[in-house]
């Protein structure tokens, strides 16, 4: 029980980590390959380009926005997809645990 319930903890804290880290590496697989489409995240219309927090918010617009999809690359759409679902399956997993906890109190 006790196997399950850290396993469990552990995946949960694997996922929110890779919910955390998958838009650098998407960012970084759109700066490389496709720099044009890149160029529209960053360009703020302004003359400047968007860093720290605006770009931060820029790439979590394009991350939830269908933009991704459109670009039709396996390798970003895959990356995209595990961000996608990578928090969903880590808040199963602590509350899992968060029942698993309670119930053997019970």
């Amino acid at each position: 029980m006790l196997v399950l319930y850290i396993g469990l903890l552990l995946v949960g804290l694997a996922c929110f980590i890779a919910y955390a880290v998958l838009p650098f590496r998407i960012a970084k697989r759109l700066r490389e390959d496709y720099p044009q489409h890149w160029k529209v995240i960053v360009d703020t219309g302004t003359g400047s380009a968007a860093h720290g927090p605006q770009l931060w918010l820029r790439m979590q617009n394009v991350l939830r926005s269908p933009a991704i999809a459109a670009i039709d690359d396996a390798a970003i759409t895959r990356l995209w997809r595990m961000w996608r679902y990578s928090q969903w399956v880590a808040w199963t997993c602590w509350i899992a645990a968060l029942a698993l906890q309670w119930h053997s109190r019970a």
